[in-house]
């Protein structure tokens, strides 16, 4: 029965905008910190105080806008949307409900759909609540700080969808620098609307709001839930609440929160105490031409260098592994080195040490492109550098100074190695022989034999052709 009706699904994306100073006031934006650190008069709406425009967060909002294919516009306008709560200091929050500073863009997805975004606004949090021995507390760390809110059109009919575009939202949003769009500690949160209607009927069922979902895999059971649930309602005939609901995690369900309030009852006025804003062309243009390279971009860069698309995901769904990626491959100029050691090795060693990538030091990539630029030069080889990374990165020492320490340093000097091949070969001399129908197994056997005397010192490019060198002046004997 569920194929015989349509859900329709509609995001509100709050995404927490990366600026020093909050919204408008000159508070430190960081609400980690301890509780009620980071605020002033301002955030605590003490009287006469006034707010004023953080500059770098309009800048990030046009930036958004630019990558989202968005109308701008150029009247920086705020408004008050009121409603009284104890986590709203001011009895209301600075807004930008008439004029958004993006409207009408869009996301293409994967399959070619084409998702609406309907507008973009500039905006300030409220304060975070929690409970504690039956009394509400409140942190004003997060009151005040900058948001930009994303509103969709209702153009998302399934799960897939909304995580697909929300993916590649989160991208841009990481790879511009707006956000670092981290859902687990409330840097992105999303809110999801979803109907359901009989195919075919062209009127959308009632609307059902599900709050703050914390993860895109909750996103992904919260939609495929409400619609299992909607639809059984309508099976029973029995009536959808326009209501706001919750994602209770612990039983994978949405449970009522409250009635859902319309738009009519925040009272939407003009924030006078903030004088007209104009954008101008140049001021736009200048933010636009300071802007990172989009994620679409770096797709298709990255599918120029033969990397495999499941790496690109990654890069993409990482953008401090792809910052690390980029810095390595620029300094060594080798894609396949840094593949290996940057996707593989060192993404090993951070989860054998439970770490986050954002976790390196910058001292430590330093070691890292050290190291590789020894290996590529052939002063070391792939296991003398396995031996090396994690004391290298352990201890923050010279790969150079760890190879002296354990003795693995390349015998390079050619008559040393002449002198141990030809050694090798005189104990040997059956498998001499075998050259002209085993020409690879004869040189892997002496070859192996060299480093096993060397202890893995001896440069294997030059034993290589050294080896062929000495084997055919023999043969011609």
């Amino acid at each position: 029965m569920l194929n015989n009706f349509l859900a329709t699904i509609g995001l509100e994306i709050h995404c927490v905008i990366n600026t020093k100073s909050k919204m408008f006031s000159n508070s430190r934006s960081e609400h980690n910190n301890k509780p009620n650190e980071n605020i002033c008069f301002t955030d605590l709406a003490l009287p006469g105080t006034l707010p004023i425009v953080n500059k770098n967060a309009v800048e990030k909002g046009i930036a958004l806008a630019t990558v989202l294919n968005m109308q701008i516009d150029k009247n920086l306008f705020f408004d008050r949307k009121n409603y009284f709560y104890h986590d709203l200091p001011k009895g209301f929050q600075i807004t930008q409900q008439f004029h958004p500073i993006g409207c009408n863009g869009h996301i293409k997805l994967d399959s070619g759909n084409i998702i609406r975004i309907e507008r973009i606004h500039l905006e300030e949090d409220t304060a975070k609540e929690f409970t504690n021995n039956d009394k509400i507390h409140l942190d004003y760390n997060r009151a005040g700080m900058p948001l930009i809110e994303i509103v969709t059109k209702p153009d998302i009919h399934t799960a897939k969808e909304a995580i697909e575009f929300l993916t590649k939202l989160k991208r841009n949003l990481t790879f511009l620098d707006i956000s670092n769009a981290k859902m687990e500690d409330g840097s992105l949160r999303v809110d999801v609307n979803i109907s359901i209607a009989p195919v075919g009927l062209n009127k959308l069922g009632q609307r059902v709001e599900i709050k703050n979902l914390n993860s895109f895999a909750n996103v992904a059971k919260a939609i495929d839930y409400e619609i299992n649930r909607q639809t059984e309602l309508i099976l029973k005939n029995q009536e959808i609440l326009f209501c706001t609901m919750r994602w209770d995690e612990q039983n994978n369900k949405t449970t009522f929160m409250r009635m859902k309030t319309t738009e009519s009852q925040y009272n939407f006025i003009r924030e006078t105490n903030i004088g007209d804003i104009y954008l101008s062309d140049e001021f736009i243009n200048n933010v636009r031409r300071k802007l990172n390279k989009s994620p679409d971009k770096i797709k298709e860069e990255l599918k120029q260098l033969k990397i495999k698309e499941e790496l690109i995901e990654q890069l993409l769904n990482n953008f401090d592994l792809y910052k690390i990626f980029e810095l390595v491959n620029s300094a060594i100029d080798d894609i396949a080195l840094t593949i290996s050691w940057v996707m593989v090795e060192l993404i090993s060693y951070l989860k054998s040490k439970n770490k986050q990538i954002s976790d390196l030091l910058p001292n430590q990539i330093q070691l890292i492109i050290k190291l590789l630029k020894l290996l590529k030069s052939e002063e070391i080889n792939g296991k003398q550098a396995k031996t090396i990374f994690p004391d290298m990165l352990d201890n923050l020492k010279e790969p150079s100074a760890i190879m002296k320490d354990k003795n693995l340093l390349q015998i390079k000097n050619e008559k040393v190695i002449e002198e141990l091949l030809n050694k090798i070969i005189d104990k040997n001399l059956k498998m001499l022989d075998q050259y002209e129908t085993r020409e690879e197994r004869v040189l892997k056997f002496y070859l192996g034999m060299l480093m096993a005397e060397t202890k893995g010192q001896a440069n294997p490019k030059i034993s290589n052709n050294i080896l062929i060198k000495i084997i055919k002046s023999r043969l011609k004997k």
